[in-house]
């Protein structure tokens, strides 16, 4: 089976509490998890340094650190 995953550039209306006007930002597919039969891909936004919304998912995705 192949699995193809790719980049979306997008808008965010949410990056900063009290701005007015979005910002473009791209949400790309940061790692892999799950099983042989379950797999859930995490994606993560660019911006996720400057993101001020503590509950946007996708800034938080590229926050959480991966143990080794």
């Amino acid at each position: 089976m192949d699995i193809y995953v790719q980049s979306e550039i997008g808008v965010c209306s949410e990056f900063l509490p009290k701005q007015k006007t979005p910002i473009s930002v791209v949400i790309s597919p940061l790692r892999v998890e799950g099983e042989e039969k379950h797999l859930k891909i995490i994606s993560g936004c660019n911006m996720w340094r400057n993101c001020e919304n503590a509950n946007c998912y996708f800034s938080a995705a590229a926050r959480t650190k991966i143990k080794c």
